[in-house]
């Protein structure tokens, strides 16, 4: 296994950086706040150009990566988006498109060039804020002659209210977990936009009234449910502590460029031993965030035994590390950190959300803990 990203990664982050600060700056984004949707479909699918949606797909539906590590690909992009507190369901769409390329049938898997080129964007319904607890997933599908009906509703779906097609989550009444392609337009479905912490994105809750599904809408077979939820939860969360990694560098970077630039007694407050100390802390985590994010991208992606015990390590560490990184910028930024006008607040509200999406991080450290009593177990 390689433990860092190559060449061609390096490339692929700095051309995504120079293109997105560019056409879709952090500023663009602030300004993007005020608009009834934040999400420009034109430079999405400008997006897709770069692989914003192809990493995860095949090269024979059209998608393809750079190198033989496309999830390690994609949280390089994720981070450059997520320096820019990108609005655009990049994280949703990829999960989607994961569980298409991985167990979508023949049909389904036409879709795949459509996501790869950028015109066709992607939700994942289910209750985004509850991910790793089946019993709280609001979907219920009942069987019927053809398929399945849907009742319920999915909160916190972001992107919903430019996606096309979802990946619906649903339960049934014996407690087997299943995932349904559907189109977001279907009679019976409305979304319904959320009041969200987070003012960079848009999350909707989506309600499901009866919505009939054929069977070949199903997403792979009945007894692997609990495997694809597995998958699409680890896929989510290791886009997202990418994304967060380029959060924490952008923070660490505008803050040691305050303390250089702000006097205070007459000398940069940067040269105070005690912000000094607090820089370097803030140094720490970064190094610390990026590896983790990185190895556990490589650990799920390569298919190595301690793959999930990876992701409960990111979920749980970046999760609270990007929230504490947000808040000692902020502090270090003193007074102007407060105001509106400054962007910390913005990332501050993104890295509070992003700890109740996919997997709060005490459940991360729950899982974690019992990952390792079931490896001990099975050593004894």
């Amino acid at each position: 296994m390689n433990f860092d990203i190559d060449d061609d990664q390096v490339l692929l982050g700095d051309t995504s950086r120079k293109y997105l600060q560019s056409r879709e700056s952090l500023s663009r984004t602030r300004r993007r706040i005020e608009t009834a949707e934040t999400v420009d479909l034109a430079e999405w699918k400008a997006g897709a150009d770069l692989g914003w949606a192809s990493m995860l797909i095949p090269a024979e539906s059209g998608g393809g990566s750079i190198t033989d590590q496309p999830l390690v690909d994609l949280v390089v992009l994720a981070g450059e988006l997520g320096r820019v507190l990108h609005p655009a369901p990049f994280l949703p769409t990829n999960v989607v498109a994961d569980a298409i390329s991985c167990w979508g049938n023949e049909d389904q898997r036409k879709l795949l060039s459509h996501l790869a080129a950028g015109d066709m964007l992607a939700a994942w319904c289910t209750s985004a804020d509850s991910v790793p607890d089946v019993s709280c997933i609001g979907v219920v599908a009942t069987p019927t002659a053809t398929g399945y009906l849907l009742q319920g509703t999915s909160s916190l779906v972001h992107g919903a209210s430019v996606a096309d097609q979802a990946l619906v989550t649903a339960r049934t009444a014996d407690g087997l977990i299943m995932h349904f392609l559907v189109a977001l337009r279907s009679k019976g479905i409305a979304v319904r936009p959320l009041s969200a912490l987070d003012l960079t994105r848009r999350y909707s809750k989506v309600y499901f009234d009866q919505v009939e599904v054929e069977l070949p809408q199903r997403i792979g077979p009945a007894e692997a449910g609990l495997e694809i939820l597995a998958r699409a939860g680890a896929v989510a969360t290791v886009v997202q502590v990418g994304e967060a990694a380029g959060a924490v560098d952008y923070l660490v970077d505008e803050t040691v460029r305050y303390a250089k630039d702000r006097v205070q007694f007459g000398r940069p407050i940067g040269s105070f031993q005690a912000i000094k100390h607090r820089l370097a802390d803030l140094h720490v985590a970064r190094e610390a965030v990026r590896a983790t994010a990185y190895y556990a991208a490589l650990a799920l992606g390569d298919g190595q035994v301690d793959a999930a015990e990876a992701v409960a390590v990111a979920g749980a560490y970046v999760g609270d590390t990007y929230a504490w990184v947000c808040g000692e910028a902020l502090q270090l930024h003193g007074g102007i950190g407060f105001t509106w006008e400054h962007d910390m607040h913005l990332f501050l509200r993104r890295a509070k959300v992003d700890q109740v999406l996919y997997g709060e991080p005490h459940w991360h450290r729950e899982r974690l803990c019992r990952i390792l009593e079931q490896s001990t177990e099975g050593a004894a």
